[in-house]
């Protein structure tokens, strides 16, 4: 019986692995870095789920006989949810997650309730204006942890300056002041994550600077005063 079970399992196990091969073949035209772990079940019964990471994070249903593909907009009527959008942001915010604290500069609220990735161009005015209003975002108790988006277009020496910063003995005190002060540490060259970061900002969607990114992955592209913010998470919280 043992060695029954043992064997079904195998053949449903390959049956699967078959099905996601053929997936891959049916999406290959459209999206050639696809891979077999890009592909999993979804909640949707019929159909696998395929993340798209390049050139950013986008989420597709596939029917299993690779026929047909949801793309866009995938409503719960039930919990009146958008599942495809709250999936892509749950990538997005695993992968901000993933980036080591030691990599980003974090202004922390001794209060800290509640946390928000901010994509920064240290010459971007409406950056600065935000940065201006860091203590008022830490008496409310949020946490801004910053990283690196320099806008070359808009800034061209935004990326070389950032590089400086991010290689600064105290990273928080070296952005403060360039931002507050103009002032540029004049730090040794060193291994940093500004090119990187920047590249994760693309796959992430954004395209200005200040980005704001809540903890349940949502963006919110641009400048919001302190109390605004506020209410901007406490709303994402409550849906």
């Amino acid at each position: 019986m043992k060695k029954f079970l043992t064997i079904a399992l195998i053949f449903i196990t390959n049956i699967v692995f078959a099905d996601v091969g053929m997936i891959v073949n049916k999406l290959k035209p459209y999206f050639p870095e696809i891979k077999a772990e890009n592909i999993s079940t979804s909640q949707l019964d019929g159909y696998y789920e395929v993340v798209l990471t390049n050139p950013s994070i986008d989420v597709l249903y596939i029917s299993m006989d690779g026929r047909y593909v949801l793309q866009g907009a995938v409503t719960d009527l039930e919990l009146m949810t958008n599942i495809s959008t709250n999936r892509v942001n749950a990538i997005k915010q695993n992968m901000l997650d993933s980036i080591s604290d030691n990599e980003k500069i974090i202004f922390k609220s001794e209060n800290e309730k509640y946390v928000v990735h901010v994509f920064t161009d240290v010459d971007c005015p409406y950056c600065a204006k935000l940065h201006a209003n860091m203590n008022e975002m830490n008496a409310l108790g949020i946490t801004v942890k910053y990283l690196a988006s320099p806008l070359e277009q808009l800034h061209p020496n935004a990326q070389s300056a950032m590089e400086k910063i991010w290689c600064a003995e105290d990273k928080a005190i070296a952005i403060h002041n360039y931002k507050t002060k103009r002032f540029l540490p004049n730090s040794p060259d060193c291994i940093n994550p500004v090119a990187e970061q920047l590249a994760i900002s693309k796959q992430l969607g954004v395209n200005g600077t200040p980005s704001i990114f809540f903890e349940n992955g949502l963006n919110i592209p641009g400048y919001l005063e302190p109390e605004e913010l506020l209410n901007r998470f406490l709303n994402t919280l409550a849906q």
